[in-house]
């Protein structure tokens, strides 16, 4: 459904607010944007990976097996409603894992289970020709897992430190911040010789918030309430491939961009 919201006499950011409640009520997801964002053809789609791309959050897990589970989903909790900062928090967290054997990250990745329809989802895309991402702040061990059996062009994420078979404690990698998912986005773009107007994110926690507003669509996928308030797509359902309906280049959005045109012309 498409509305013509221009003649309507309120407040913009309480009628959006009001759209996404009842879009999410009525229905598995709704993308509010104005009529120059949903021309531009999008190219390019980068998620995150813990609770979009894959149902789990994979070091919350890592703590479940070594025994530190409530020390690390408590910053974890305070992270993703950004109540702490991304780096202070994946430093705390992941030095808990110290003395981890990687075989239980070995263990961890055969337990994986993608989001219903994201196989589908990044297949549809591949074939409609868009480029296709990972970016997160969680670890290569799984992203590059999840990348090579999706067929998943970029993979960025950060890498655990392991020393004689063991973690340290320690990581290394570029993504520690929100900021930073965003420069990896833009180098990307830069590659791919296209603009972030270009550029869709899909994500689901306050670290993700940067990356979604600065993109050309950011899609909030079963979102934190703070990401909730800041994104203006949202999508409430299991199925990830409710995304199509807000980026595919069918008939229906050709249809609905005549009808733009034409207005604009009236």
């Amino acid at each position: 459904m498409v509305v013509d919201v221009s003649k309507i006499n309120t407040n913009l950011k309480d009628l959006i607010l009001k759209l996404k409640e009842k879009g999410v009520e009525l229905g598995s997801g709704i993308s509010v944007e104005d009529e120059e964002t949903y021309k531009k053809k999008k190219k390019l789609v980068a998620f995150d990976l813990d609770g979009t791309l894959i149902s789990m959050e994979t070091l919350d897990e890592l703590a479940k097996i070594w025994g530190v589970e409530g020390k690390v989903k408590e910053i974890t909790k305070m992270a993703m409603e950004g109540k702490i900062g991304f780096k202070e928090a994946l430093t705390k967290r992941v030095s808990f894992l110290k003395g981890l054997p990687v075989e239980e990250l070995e263990k961890l990745r055969e337990k994986i289970r993608l989001t219903p329809g994201a196989q589908d989802l990044i297949k549809e895309l591949k074939k409609a020709g868009f480029i296709t991402a990972i970016i997160t702040g969680g670890f290569d061990y799984f992203a590059k897992y999840v990348g090579d059996k999706l067929g998943v062009d970029y993979v960025y994420a950060n890498k655990l430190v392991v020393k004689k078979g063991k973690l340290t404690g320690k990581f290394t990698g570029n993504i520690v911040s929100p900021k930073a998912k965003l420069e990896a986005l833009m180098e990307i773009a830069k590659k791919e010789g296209i603009s972030l107007s270009e550029c869709v994110a899909v994500g689901d926690g306050a670290n993700d918030i940067f990356i979604l507003k600065s993109s050309g669509l950011g899609i909030g996928y079963k979102p934190k309430k703070l990401v909730k308030r800041k994104v203006n797509a949202l999508i409430d359902s299991e199925d990830l491939r409710t995304i199509m309906a807000f980026i595919g280049n069918g008939h229906v959005r050709r249809d609905v961009i005549k009808k733009l045109e034409r207005k604009r012309l009236e």
